[in-house]
Protein backbone atom coordinates (compact mmCIF):
# COMPACT_ATOMS: atom_id res chain seq x y z
CA UNK A 1 0.00 0.00 0.00
CA UNK A 2 1.34 3.43 -0.93
CA UNK A 3 0.72 5.92 1.87
CA UNK A 4 -0.13 9.36 0.55
CA UNK A 5 -1.21 12.60 2.15
CA UNK A 6 -4.62 12.47 0.52
CA UNK A 7 -6.82 14.99 2.28
CA UNK A 8 -5.55 18.12 0.59
CA UNK A 9 -7.34 21.00 -1.07
CA UNK A 10 -8.31 20.17 -4.64
CA UNK A 11 -5.58 20.25 -7.25
CA UNK A 12 -6.37 22.69 -10.06
CA UNK A 13 -3.51 22.09 -12.48
CA UNK A 14 -4.86 21.00 -15.83
CA UNK A 15 -3.56 18.91 -18.68
CA UNK A 16 -3.25 20.31 -22.16
CA UNK A 17 -6.86 19.88 -23.29
CA UNK A 18 -8.23 21.49 -20.12
CA UNK A 19 -5.91 24.49 -20.35
CA UNK A 20 -7.45 25.46 -23.67
CA UNK A 21 -10.86 26.12 -22.08
CA UNK A 22 -10.01 26.94 -18.49
CA UNK A 23 -9.66 30.69 -19.08
CA UNK A 24 -13.35 30.87 -19.98
CA UNK A 25 -14.55 28.29 -17.49
CA UNK A 26 -13.07 29.98 -14.43
CA UNK A 27 -13.20 33.57 -15.57
CA UNK A 28 -16.70 33.77 -14.10
CA UNK A 29 -15.09 34.68 -10.77
CA UNK A 30 -14.45 38.14 -12.21
CA UNK A 31 -17.38 40.57 -12.33
CA UNK A 32 -16.31 42.37 -15.49
CA UNK A 33 -15.48 39.25 -17.51
CA UNK A 34 -18.12 40.21 -20.10
CA UNK A 35 -15.96 43.11 -21.20
CA UNK A 36 -13.14 40.88 -22.35
CA UNK A 37 -14.89 37.57 -22.95
CA UNK A 38 -14.25 37.78 -26.70
CA UNK A 39 -10.54 38.36 -26.00
CA UNK A 40 -10.48 35.24 -23.85
CA UNK A 41 -12.03 33.25 -26.68
CA UNK A 42 -9.15 34.38 -28.90
CA UNK A 43 -6.79 33.07 -26.22
CA UNK A 44 -8.64 29.77 -26.22
CA UNK A 45 -8.17 29.43 -29.98
CA UNK A 46 -4.41 30.01 -29.60
CA UNK A 47 -4.16 27.36 -26.91
CA UNK A 48 -6.12 24.79 -28.90
CA UNK A 49 -3.64 25.34 -31.73
CA UNK A 50 -0.80 24.70 -29.30
CA UNK A 51 0.39 28.31 -29.61
CA UNK A 52 1.14 28.92 -25.94
CA UNK A 53 3.32 31.98 -26.57
CA UNK A 54 0.58 33.54 -28.67
CA UNK A 55 -1.93 32.88 -25.90
CA UNK A 56 0.36 34.47 -23.33
CA UNK A 57 0.83 37.54 -25.54
CA UNK A 58 -2.94 38.00 -25.81
CA UNK A 59 -3.33 37.62 -22.05
CA UNK A 60 -0.68 40.31 -21.55
CA UNK A 61 -2.74 42.64 -23.75
CA UNK A 62 -5.89 41.93 -21.74
CA UNK A 63 -3.94 42.49 -18.52
CA UNK A 64 -2.93 45.97 -19.69
CA UNK A 65 -6.55 46.88 -20.43
CA UNK A 66 -7.88 45.32 -17.22
CA UNK A 67 -5.09 45.44 -14.62
CA UNK A 68 -7.35 44.18 -11.81
CA UNK A 69 -8.43 41.03 -13.68
CA UNK A 70 -7.10 38.23 -11.49
CA UNK A 71 -8.37 35.52 -13.82
CA UNK A 72 -5.96 36.73 -16.51
CA UNK A 73 -3.03 36.11 -14.16
CA UNK A 74 -4.54 32.76 -13.24
CA UNK A 75 -4.79 31.71 -16.89
CA UNK A 76 -1.17 32.78 -17.47
CA UNK A 77 -0.12 30.70 -14.48
CA UNK A 78 -1.83 27.62 -15.91
CA UNK A 79 -0.09 28.07 -19.26
CA UNK A 80 3.32 28.63 -17.69
CA UNK A 81 2.83 25.47 -15.62
CA UNK A 82 1.84 23.54 -18.75
CA UNK A 83 5.05 24.51 -20.57
CA UNK A 84 7.18 23.79 -17.50
CA UNK A 85 8.03 27.35 -16.46
CA UNK A 86 7.06 26.96 -12.80
CA UNK A 87 8.77 30.12 -11.58
CA UNK A 88 6.63 32.26 -13.87
CA UNK A 89 3.60 30.10 -13.01
CA UNK A 90 4.10 30.92 -9.33
CA UNK A 91 4.58 34.64 -10.02
CA UNK A 92 1.33 34.81 -12.00
CA UNK A 93 -0.55 32.76 -9.41
CA UNK A 94 0.68 35.08 -6.65
CA UNK A 95 -0.56 38.09 -8.64
CA UNK A 96 -3.99 36.49 -9.08
CA UNK A 97 -4.29 35.74 -5.36
CA UNK A 98 -3.08 39.16 -4.19
CA UNK A 99 -5.70 40.93 -6.31
CA UNK A 100 -8.67 39.11 -4.75
CA UNK A 101 -7.54 37.00 -1.76
CA UNK A 102 -10.01 34.48 -3.20
CA UNK A 103 -9.83 30.86 -1.96
CA UNK A 104 -9.92 29.60 -5.57
CA UNK A 105 -6.69 31.36 -6.49
CA UNK A 106 -5.12 30.47 -3.14
CA UNK A 107 -5.84 26.82 -3.86
CA UNK A 108 -4.02 27.01 -7.19
CA UNK A 109 -1.06 28.88 -5.71
CA UNK A 110 -0.78 26.34 -2.90
CA UNK A 111 -0.59 23.45 -5.36
CA UNK A 112 2.20 25.22 -7.23
CA UNK A 113 4.13 25.73 -3.99
CA UNK A 114 3.73 22.05 -3.24
CA UNK A 115 4.85 20.99 -6.72
CA UNK A 116 8.01 23.09 -6.25
CA UNK A 117 8.40 21.73 -2.69
CA UNK A 118 8.25 25.33 -1.46
CA UNK A 119 6.60 24.16 1.76
CA UNK A 120 7.60 27.23 3.77
CA UNK A 121 5.79 29.52 1.33
CA UNK A 122 2.79 27.19 1.41
CA UNK A 123 2.68 27.31 5.20
CA UNK A 124 2.78 31.12 5.14
CA UNK A 125 -0.06 31.18 2.60
CA UNK A 126 -2.20 28.94 4.79
CA UNK A 127 -1.54 31.10 7.82
CA UNK A 128 -2.64 34.10 5.78
CA UNK A 129 -5.85 32.33 4.79
CA UNK A 130 -6.54 31.36 8.41
CA UNK A 131 -6.81 35.08 9.17
CA UNK A 132 -9.98 35.03 7.04
CA UNK A 133 -11.17 31.49 7.76
CA UNK A 134 -10.09 30.77 11.34
CA UNK A 135 -12.11 27.56 11.83
CA UNK A 136 -11.77 26.12 8.34
CA UNK A 137 -10.86 22.47 8.99
CA UNK A 138 -9.67 21.97 5.41
CA UNK A 139 -7.04 24.67 5.92
CA UNK A 140 -5.99 23.13 9.23
CA UNK A 141 -5.63 19.71 7.65
CA UNK A 142 -3.54 21.17 4.83
CA UNK A 143 -1.37 23.00 7.35
CA UNK A 144 -0.78 19.74 9.22
CA UNK A 145 0.40 18.13 6.01
CA UNK A 146 2.73 20.96 5.03
CA UNK A 147 4.27 21.07 8.49
CA UNK A 148 5.04 17.38 8.08
CA UNK A 149 6.39 17.83 4.52
CA UNK A 150 8.63 20.62 5.85
CA UNK A 151 9.94 18.34 8.62
CA UNK A 152 8.17 20.43 11.28
CA UNK A 153 6.65 17.45 13.07
CA UNK A 154 6.52 19.15 16.46
CA UNK A 155 4.52 22.05 14.95
CA UNK A 156 2.16 19.53 13.32
CA UNK A 157 1.68 17.71 16.63
CA UNK A 158 1.09 20.99 18.49
CA UNK A 159 -1.51 22.11 15.94
CA UNK A 160 -3.23 18.72 16.08
CA UNK A 161 -3.41 18.77 19.89
CA UNK A 162 -5.05 22.21 19.77
CA UNK A 163 -7.54 21.17 17.10
CA UNK A 164 -8.78 17.99 18.80
CA UNK A 165 -9.73 19.99 21.89
CA UNK A 166 -12.73 21.28 19.94
CA UNK A 167 -15.20 19.55 17.65
CA UNK A 168 -13.42 17.94 14.72
CA UNK A 169 -14.05 15.27 12.11
CA UNK A 170 -12.51 11.82 11.83
CA UNK A 171 -10.73 13.14 8.73
CA UNK A 172 -8.51 15.33 10.92
CA UNK A 173 -7.44 12.26 12.90
CA UNK A 174 -6.78 10.42 9.67
CA UNK A 175 -4.55 13.20 8.34
CA UNK A 176 -2.46 13.18 11.53
CA UNK A 177 -2.17 9.40 11.24
CA UNK A 178 -0.94 9.86 7.65
CA UNK A 179 1.64 12.36 8.91
CA UNK A 180 2.93 9.76 11.35
CA UNK A 181 2.87 7.03 8.70
CA UNK A 182 4.94 9.13 6.33
CA UNK A 183 7.44 9.63 9.16
CA UNK A 184 7.40 5.84 9.75
CA UNK A 185 6.02 6.42 13.26
CA UNK A 186 3.69 3.42 13.12
CA UNK A 187 3.03 3.36 16.86
CA UNK A 188 1.56 6.88 16.99
CA UNK A 189 -0.41 6.33 13.79
CA UNK A 190 -1.83 3.07 15.09
CA UNK A 191 -2.91 4.73 18.36
CA UNK A 192 -4.98 7.33 16.48
CA UNK A 193 -6.48 4.85 14.03
CA UNK A 194 -7.46 2.23 16.59
CA UNK A 195 -9.27 4.93 18.60
CA UNK A 196 -11.74 5.52 15.75
CA UNK A 197 -11.99 2.13 14.02
CA UNK A 198 -15.42 0.58 14.28
CA UNK A 199 -16.94 4.04 14.66
CA UNK A 200 -15.83 5.84 11.53
CA UNK A 201 -17.12 5.31 8.00
CA UNK A 202 -13.83 6.43 6.44
CA UNK A 203 -12.45 3.39 4.63
CA UNK A 204 -8.82 4.55 4.72
CA UNK A 205 -8.75 4.13 8.50
CA UNK A 206 -9.09 0.36 8.05
CA UNK A 207 -6.78 0.28 5.05
CA UNK A 208 -4.04 2.04 7.00
CA UNK A 209 -4.49 -0.30 9.95
CA UNK A 210 -4.07 -3.19 7.53
CA UNK A 211 -0.87 -1.58 6.28
CA UNK A 212 0.49 -1.16 9.81
CA UNK A 213 -0.31 -4.75 10.81
CA UNK A 214 1.36 -5.97 7.60
CA UNK A 215 4.50 -3.97 8.43
CA UNK A 216 4.44 -5.59 11.87
CA UNK A 217 4.31 -9.04 10.24
CA UNK A 218 0.73 -9.65 11.41
CA UNK A 219 -1.05 -10.68 8.21
CA UNK A 220 -4.09 -12.18 9.92
CA UNK A 221 -4.68 -8.99 11.93
CA UNK A 222 -4.26 -6.99 8.73
CA UNK A 223 -6.92 -9.05 6.96
CA UNK A 224 -9.26 -8.76 9.94
CA UNK A 225 -8.90 -4.96 10.08
CA UNK A 226 -9.63 -4.54 6.38
CA UNK A 227 -12.53 -7.01 6.37
CA UNK A 228 -13.98 -5.16 9.38
CA UNK A 229 -13.73 -1.96 7.38
CA UNK A 230 -15.46 -3.49 4.36
CA UNK A 231 -18.32 -4.67 6.56
CA UNK A 232 -18.58 -1.30 8.33
CA UNK A 233 -18.22 1.04 5.33
CA UNK A 234 -18.96 -1.04 2.20
CA UNK A 235 -16.02 0.88 0.68
CA UNK A 236 -15.00 -1.13 -2.40
CA UNK A 237 -11.58 0.54 -2.50
CA UNK A 238 -10.66 -1.50 0.57
CA UNK A 239 -10.54 -4.53 -1.69
CA UNK A 240 -7.34 -3.05 -3.13
CA UNK A 241 -5.87 -3.01 0.39
CA UNK A 242 -7.11 -6.56 0.87
CA UNK A 243 -5.42 -7.60 -2.37
CA UNK A 244 -2.20 -5.95 -1.20
CA UNK A 245 -2.17 -8.07 1.96
CA UNK A 246 -2.91 -11.27 0.01
CA UNK A 247 -0.12 -10.35 -2.38
CA UNK A 248 2.33 -10.14 0.53
CA UNK A 249 1.11 -13.56 1.67
CA UNK A 250 1.66 -14.94 -1.87
CA UNK A 251 -2.03 -15.92 -2.10
CA UNK A 252 -2.50 -15.02 -5.76
CA UNK A 253 -6.01 -16.41 -6.22
CA UNK A 254 -7.31 -14.50 -3.20
CA UNK A 255 -5.46 -11.40 -4.41
CA UNK A 256 -7.05 -11.67 -7.85
CA UNK A 257 -10.56 -12.15 -6.45
CA UNK A 258 -10.18 -9.06 -4.26
CA UNK A 259 -8.85 -7.06 -7.20
CA UNK A 260 -11.72 -8.18 -9.43
CA UNK A 261 -14.23 -6.80 -6.91
CA UNK A 262 -12.40 -3.45 -6.79
CA UNK A 263 -11.88 -3.23 -10.55
CA UNK A 264 -15.56 -3.97 -11.22
CA UNK A 265 -16.61 -1.07 -8.97
CA UNK A 266 -16.97 2.29 -10.80
CA UNK A 267 -16.76 4.17 -7.49
CA UNK A 268 -13.19 3.00 -6.83
CA UNK A 269 -10.79 5.72 -8.00
CA UNK A 270 -9.38 4.93 -11.44
CA UNK A 271 -5.81 5.92 -10.59
CA UNK A 272 -5.72 3.58 -7.58
CA UNK A 273 -6.63 0.70 -9.89
CA UNK A 274 -4.19 1.90 -12.52
CA UNK A 275 -1.23 2.05 -10.12
CA UNK A 276 -1.97 -1.43 -8.76
CA UNK A 277 -2.21 -2.94 -12.24
CA UNK A 278 0.97 -1.22 -13.47
CA UNK A 279 2.76 -2.58 -10.40
CA UNK A 280 1.61 -6.11 -11.22
CA UNK A 281 2.74 -5.74 -14.84
CA UNK A 282 6.22 -4.65 -13.73
CA UNK A 283 6.66 -7.48 -11.25
CA UNK A 284 7.25 -11.17 -11.73
CA UNK A 285 4.38 -12.09 -9.43
CA UNK A 286 2.99 -15.17 -11.12
CA UNK A 287 -0.36 -13.64 -12.09
CA UNK A 288 -1.25 -14.96 -15.54
CA UNK A 289 -1.55 -12.81 -18.62
CA UNK A 290 -5.21 -13.80 -18.87
CA UNK A 291 -5.95 -12.42 -15.42
CA UNK A 292 -4.02 -9.22 -16.04
CA UNK A 293 -6.04 -8.82 -19.23
CA UNK A 294 -9.32 -9.42 -17.37
CA UNK A 295 -8.43 -6.74 -14.84
CA UNK A 296 -7.56 -4.29 -17.62
CA UNK A 297 -10.83 -5.11 -19.40
CA UNK A 298 -12.80 -4.49 -16.20
CA UNK A 299 -11.01 -1.20 -15.60
CA UNK A 300 -11.77 0.02 -19.11
CA UNK A 301 -15.42 -1.05 -18.80
CA UNK A 302 -15.78 0.95 -15.56
CA UNK A 303 -13.96 4.01 -16.89
CA UNK A 304 -14.70 4.08 -20.64
CA UNK A 305 -13.90 7.78 -20.98
CA UNK A 306 -10.43 7.55 -19.39
CA UNK A 307 -7.95 7.13 -22.23
CA UNK A 308 -5.23 5.78 -19.92
CA UNK A 309 -7.46 2.75 -19.29
CA UNK A 310 -7.45 1.94 -23.01
CA UNK A 311 -3.72 2.58 -23.28
CA UNK A 312 -2.90 0.19 -20.43
CA UNK A 313 -5.22 -2.44 -21.87
CA UNK A 314 -3.42 -2.04 -25.18
CA UNK A 315 -0.02 -2.42 -23.52
CA UNK A 316 -1.10 -5.72 -21.96
CA UNK A 317 -2.42 -6.92 -25.34
CA UNK A 318 0.95 -5.92 -26.84
CA UNK A 319 2.90 -7.89 -24.22
CA UNK A 320 0.69 -10.90 -24.89
CA UNK A 321 1.45 -10.54 -28.62
CA UNK A 322 -2.13 -9.65 -29.54
CA UNK A 323 -0.60 -6.94 -31.69
CA UNK A 324 -3.45 -6.29 -34.13
CA UNK A 325 -5.91 -5.82 -31.26
CA UNK A 326 -3.45 -3.57 -29.41
CA UNK A 327 -2.98 -1.41 -32.50
CA UNK A 328 -6.74 -1.10 -32.98
CA UNK A 329 -7.12 0.12 -29.39
CA UNK A 330 -4.24 2.60 -29.71
CA UNK A 331 -5.86 4.02 -32.87
CA UNK A 332 -9.10 4.58 -30.93
CA UNK A 333 -7.15 6.51 -28.30
CA UNK A 334 -5.56 8.71 -30.96
CA UNK A 335 -8.93 9.41 -32.57
CA UNK A 336 -9.94 10.95 -29.22
CA UNK A 337 -6.64 12.68 -28.50
CA UNK A 338 -4.19 12.95 -31.41
CA UNK A 339 -1.76 14.83 -29.14
CA UNK A 340 -1.10 11.70 -27.05
CA UNK A 341 2.55 11.34 -28.08
CA UNK A 342 3.20 8.12 -26.16
CA UNK A 343 0.50 6.36 -28.17
CA UNK A 344 1.94 7.45 -31.54
CA UNK A 345 5.13 5.73 -30.43
CA UNK A 346 3.15 2.59 -29.55
CA UNK A 347 1.36 2.65 -32.90
CA UNK A 348 4.68 2.80 -34.75
CA UNK A 349 5.99 -0.10 -32.65
CA UNK A 350 2.93 -2.24 -33.42
CA UNK A 351 3.29 -1.47 -37.14
CA UNK A 352 6.91 -2.59 -37.05
CA UNK A 353 6.06 -5.71 -35.03
CA UNK A 354 3.54 -6.61 -37.73
CA UNK A 355 6.22 -6.15 -40.39
CA UNK A 356 4.59 -3.03 -41.83
CA UNK A 357 7.26 -0.30 -41.89
CA UNK A 358 5.34 1.70 -44.53
CA UNK A 359 2.37 1.90 -42.14
CA UNK A 360 4.76 2.95 -39.38
CA UNK A 361 6.09 5.78 -41.56
CA UNK A 362 2.55 6.86 -42.47
CA UNK A 363 1.53 6.92 -38.81
CA UNK A 364 4.72 8.72 -37.88
CA UNK A 365 4.06 11.62 -40.24
CA UNK A 366 0.39 11.70 -39.24
CA UNK A 367 1.51 12.02 -35.63
CA UNK A 368 3.79 14.90 -36.57
CA UNK A 369 0.87 16.79 -38.13
CA UNK A 370 -0.77 16.87 -34.71
CA UNK A 371 2.49 17.23 -32.78
CA UNK A 372 4.82 19.31 -34.97
CA UNK A 373 8.56 18.82 -34.44
CA UNK A 374 8.01 16.28 -31.67
CA UNK A 375 11.39 14.66 -31.09
CA UNK A 376 10.04 11.31 -29.93
CA UNK A 377 7.76 10.80 -32.93
CA UNK A 378 10.52 11.84 -35.35
CA UNK A 379 12.89 9.38 -33.67
CA UNK A 380 10.51 6.42 -33.92
CA UNK A 381 9.63 7.26 -37.52
CA UNK A 382 13.35 7.15 -38.32
CA UNK A 383 13.44 3.58 -37.00
CA UNK A 384 10.82 2.58 -39.56
CA UNK A 385 13.06 3.85 -42.36
CA UNK A 386 15.96 1.90 -40.83
CA UNK A 387 13.86 -1.28 -40.96
CA UNK A 388 13.33 -0.60 -44.68
CA UNK A 389 17.13 -0.20 -44.94
CA UNK A 390 16.63 3.34 -46.19
CA UNK A 391 19.54 4.52 -44.05
CA UNK A 392 19.83 7.92 -45.71
CA UNK A 393 16.26 8.93 -44.82
CA UNK A 394 16.61 7.43 -41.37
CA UNK A 395 19.78 9.49 -40.84
CA UNK A 396 18.08 12.67 -42.05
CA UNK A 397 15.19 12.20 -39.64
CA UNK A 398 17.53 11.47 -36.75
CA UNK A 399 19.49 14.65 -37.47
CA UNK A 400 16.17 16.53 -37.52
CA UNK A 401 15.19 14.96 -34.20
CA UNK A 402 18.51 16.02 -32.75
CA UNK A 403 17.94 19.61 -33.85
CA UNK A 404 14.63 19.70 -31.94
CA UNK A 405 15.86 17.78 -28.88
CA UNK A 406 17.52 20.61 -26.98
CA UNK A 407 14.87 20.56 -24.24
CA UNK A 408 14.47 16.78 -24.14
CA UNK A 409 15.99 14.56 -21.48
CA UNK A 410 19.39 12.92 -21.83
CA UNK A 411 17.85 9.47 -22.20
CA UNK A 412 16.06 10.38 -25.45
CA UNK A 413 19.00 12.39 -26.76
CA UNK A 414 21.27 9.41 -26.08
CA UNK A 415 18.93 7.14 -28.07
CA UNK A 416 19.03 9.57 -30.99
CA UNK A 417 22.83 9.77 -30.97
CA UNK A 418 23.09 5.98 -30.66
CA UNK A 419 20.82 5.45 -33.67
CA UNK A 420 22.79 8.06 -35.59
CA UNK A 421 25.89 6.02 -34.82
CA UNK A 422 24.17 2.99 -36.37
CA UNK A 423 23.10 4.89 -39.49
CA UNK A 424 26.49 6.56 -40.01
CA UNK A 425 28.08 3.12 -39.74
CA UNK A 426 25.70 1.69 -42.35
CA UNK A 427 26.55 4.63 -44.63
CA UNK A 428 30.29 4.01 -44.07
CA UNK A 429 30.77 7.35 -42.30
CA UNK A 430 32.94 5.78 -39.58
CA UNK A 431 34.41 8.89 -37.97
CA UNK A 432 30.94 10.44 -37.57
CA UNK A 433 29.63 7.11 -36.33
CA UNK A 434 32.28 7.02 -33.60
CA UNK A 435 31.52 10.59 -32.52
CA UNK A 436 27.79 9.84 -32.33
CA UNK A 437 28.36 6.73 -30.20
CA UNK A 438 30.70 8.64 -27.87
CA UNK A 439 28.05 11.34 -27.45
CA UNK A 440 25.33 8.74 -26.79
CA UNK A 441 27.41 7.09 -24.06
CA UNK A 442 28.37 10.43 -22.52
CA UNK A 443 24.68 11.35 -22.22
CA UNK A 444 23.65 7.95 -20.83
CA UNK A 445 26.31 5.54 -19.63
CA UNK A 446 23.68 2.75 -19.49
CA UNK A 447 22.70 2.98 -23.17
CA UNK A 448 23.43 -0.69 -23.84
CA UNK A 449 22.61 -0.51 -27.53
CA UNK A 450 25.19 2.23 -28.15
CA UNK A 451 27.77 0.51 -25.91
CA UNK A 452 27.29 -2.85 -27.63
CA UNK A 453 27.21 -1.63 -31.22
CA UNK A 454 30.19 0.69 -30.79
CA UNK A 455 32.20 -2.10 -29.14
CA UNK A 456 31.33 -4.54 -31.92
CA UNK A 457 32.25 -2.16 -34.73
CA UNK A 458 35.54 -1.26 -33.02
CA UNK A 459 36.28 -4.99 -32.77
CA UNK A 460 35.48 -5.48 -36.45
CA UNK A 461 37.96 -2.72 -37.29
CA UNK A 462 40.47 -3.97 -34.68
CA UNK A 463 40.64 -0.45 -33.21
CA UNK A 464 40.63 0.74 -29.57
CA UNK A 465 40.12 -2.82 -28.36
CA UNK A 466 40.61 -1.88 -24.70
CA UNK A 467 37.79 0.64 -24.98
CA UNK A 468 35.68 -1.91 -26.85
CA UNK A 469 36.27 -4.47 -24.10
CA UNK A 470 35.31 -1.97 -21.40
CA UNK A 471 32.10 -0.96 -23.17
CA UNK A 472 31.12 -4.54 -23.96
CA UNK A 473 31.81 -5.71 -20.41
CA UNK A 474 29.53 -2.91 -19.19
CA UNK A 475 26.63 -4.14 -21.32
CA UNK A 476 26.92 -7.58 -19.77
CA UNK A 477 27.00 -6.09 -16.28
CA UNK A 478 23.83 -4.13 -17.04
CA UNK A 479 22.03 -6.99 -18.81
CA UNK A 480 23.62 -10.34 -17.88
CA UNK A 481 21.08 -12.38 -19.89
CA UNK A 482 21.64 -11.11 -23.42
CA UNK A 483 23.17 -13.55 -25.90
CA UNK A 484 23.91 -10.62 -28.23
CA UNK A 485 25.96 -8.78 -25.61
CA UNK A 486 27.81 -11.96 -24.67
CA UNK A 487 28.63 -12.57 -28.33
CA UNK A 488 30.00 -9.05 -28.73
CA UNK A 489 32.22 -9.45 -25.67
CA UNK A 490 33.44 -12.80 -26.99
CA UNK A 491 34.26 -11.19 -30.33
CA UNK A 492 36.18 -8.33 -28.71
CA UNK A 493 38.19 -10.84 -26.66
CA UNK A 494 38.79 -12.83 -29.84
CA UNK A 495 40.25 -9.75 -31.54
CA UNK A 496 42.46 -9.20 -28.49
CA UNK A 497 43.81 -12.74 -28.87
CA UNK A 498 42.22 -13.90 -25.60
CA UNK A 499 40.80 -17.04 -27.14
CA UNK A 500 40.08 -19.02 -23.95
CA UNK A 501 38.12 -16.11 -22.48
CA UNK A 502 36.36 -15.63 -25.80
CA UNK A 503 35.34 -19.31 -25.79
CA UNK A 504 33.82 -18.97 -22.31
CA UNK A 505 31.63 -16.05 -23.40
CA UNK A 506 30.58 -17.43 -26.79
CA UNK A 507 29.50 -20.70 -25.19
CA UNK A 508 27.39 -18.76 -22.72
CA UNK A 509 25.84 -16.90 -25.65
CA UNK A 510 25.10 -20.04 -27.68
CA UNK A 511 23.41 -21.67 -24.68
CA UNK A 512 20.95 -18.78 -24.72
CA UNK A 513 20.56 -18.61 -28.51
CA UNK A 514 21.52 -21.63 -30.59
CA UNK A 515 19.63 -20.44 -33.68
CA UNK A 516 21.79 -17.43 -34.57
CA UNK A 517 24.08 -18.01 -37.54
CA UNK A 518 26.26 -15.07 -36.43
CA UNK A 519 26.84 -16.57 -32.97
CA UNK A 520 27.54 -20.03 -34.43
CA UNK A 521 29.97 -18.59 -36.98
CA UNK A 522 31.83 -16.74 -34.22
CA UNK A 523 31.81 -19.95 -32.15
CA UNK A 524 33.48 -21.78 -35.04
CA UNK A 525 36.04 -18.97 -35.52
CA UNK A 526 37.05 -19.09 -31.84
CA UNK A 527 37.27 -22.92 -31.82
CA UNK A 528 39.45 -22.77 -34.93
CA UNK A 529 41.91 -20.42 -33.20
CA UNK A 530 42.15 -22.95 -30.38
CA UNK A 531 43.11 -25.63 -32.98
CA UNK A 532 39.77 -27.42 -32.60
CA UNK A 533 39.04 -27.45 -36.33
CA UNK A 534 36.67 -30.41 -36.30
CA UNK A 535 34.47 -28.70 -33.69
CA UNK A 536 34.78 -25.42 -35.61
CA UNK A 537 33.53 -27.03 -38.84
CA UNK A 538 30.54 -28.47 -36.96
CA UNK A 539 29.50 -25.00 -35.76
CA UNK A 540 30.10 -23.43 -39.17
CA UNK A 541 27.89 -26.06 -40.80
CA UNK A 542 25.13 -25.26 -38.32
CA UNK A 543 25.49 -21.58 -39.22
CA UNK A 544 25.48 -22.50 -42.93
CA UNK A 545 22.25 -24.47 -42.55
CA UNK A 546 20.54 -21.49 -40.88
CA UNK A 547 21.79 -19.08 -43.55
CA UNK A 548 20.64 -21.37 -46.37
CA UNK A 549 17.09 -20.58 -45.26
CA UNK A 550 17.84 -16.86 -45.41
CA UNK A 551 19.48 -17.05 -48.85
CA UNK A 552 22.25 -14.72 -47.76
CA UNK A 553 24.77 -15.20 -50.58
CA UNK A 554 27.53 -13.14 -48.97
CA UNK A 555 27.27 -14.93 -45.64
CA UNK A 556 27.00 -18.35 -47.28
CA UNK A 557 30.11 -17.82 -49.38
CA UNK A 558 32.11 -16.60 -46.38
CA UNK A 559 31.22 -19.60 -44.21
CA UNK A 560 31.74 -22.09 -47.07
CA UNK A 561 35.20 -20.67 -47.65
CA UNK A 562 36.11 -21.18 -43.97
CA UNK A 563 34.99 -24.81 -44.12
CA UNK A 564 36.94 -25.51 -47.31
CA UNK A 565 40.11 -24.06 -45.83
CA UNK A 566 40.14 -26.65 -43.05
CA UNK A 567 41.53 -30.15 -43.55
CA UNK A 568 39.21 -31.97 -41.17
CA UNK A 569 35.74 -33.16 -42.04
CA UNK A 570 33.14 -34.87 -39.95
Amino acid sequence: MNIELRYTLRLFLFVLLSVSSVVLTYAQIEKDVAYYKDDLRRVEVKLREGDFQGGLALLDEIGVKYPDAADVNYAKSLIFAQIGNYDQAVNSAQAAYEKTKHMFYANHLLELYKSKKAFGEGIQLLKDLKQQYSNHEGLNRELLILYAENNQISEAESLYEDLIKVNHSDTLNLVMAEVYLNGNNLTSAKKILTSIQGKTLIGDVYGYLGYIYTKEGKSKEALSAIERGIKRTNDKSLYLDLADVYKGMDKLDAMYNALKTAFDAPEVVFWDKYKFLVGLMNENNGLSGDKLQQLANAMEACHPDVLEAKVLKGEILWKRENIEEARSLFLKVLSSNPKYVKVWRQIINTDLALGQPDEAIKHGFEGLKHNPNNTEIIYFTSLAYAVKEDYEKSKDLLETALNYSENDNNYLRSLIYGSLGDMYHQLKMQSMSDVAYEEAIALDSTNVSALNNYAYYLAQRKQDLEKAADFSKRTNDIDPNSATFMDTYAWVLFQQGKFDDALFWIEKAVKLDSKSSVLLEHYGDILSKLNRDKDAILQWKKALEIDLGKKSDVSLAKIQEKIQQRKYVE
